[in-house]
């Protein structure tokens, strides 16, 4: 069995100049498993957005669209340790559904990795 990845190019959002999170080491790590032949691009699954109601199950929806409208309390946004963008929505919500993609994935062939860890734990 090969092992089946989940990385999406909307794992890297851009962050500004100097800041410290090394938002590229998600692509780095798509090229590094592809050049080095470690991974095939089979391998590769590439996850949906999860529904706006499953996001709704771990956070309130008003919790929920202010995020994703950039609309959240300045003491909120310091909290997530990363600064708003559209981009990190769309990268956060990515995130999510390939974490769903890999769970069902390792369901169905028993191990599944997904190349978005990493963004609060060391990867």
């Amino acid at each position: 069995m090969n092992l089946p990845i989940v990385y999406h190019q909307h794992y890297v959002a851009p962050l500004p100049d100097g800041h410290r999170f090394p938002m590229p080491k998600f692509g780095k790590l798509y090229q590094l498993l592809l050049q080095e032949d470690i991974a095939t691009p089979k391998q590769f699954h590439t996850p949906d957005l999860p529904p706006l109601e499953w996001l709704h199950l771990v956070h309130t929806p008003d919790y929920v669209q202010a995020y994703c409208e950039g609309t959240l309390e300045p003491k909120a946004v310091r909290r997530i340790g990363l600064p708003w963008s559209p981009a990190l929505v769309k990268r956060t919500c990515t995130a999510v559904g390939g974490t769903i993609l890999t769970a069902k994935l390792a369901l169905s062939q028993g191990l599944a990795c997904n190349t978005a860890g990493g963004t609060h734990h060391a990867l």
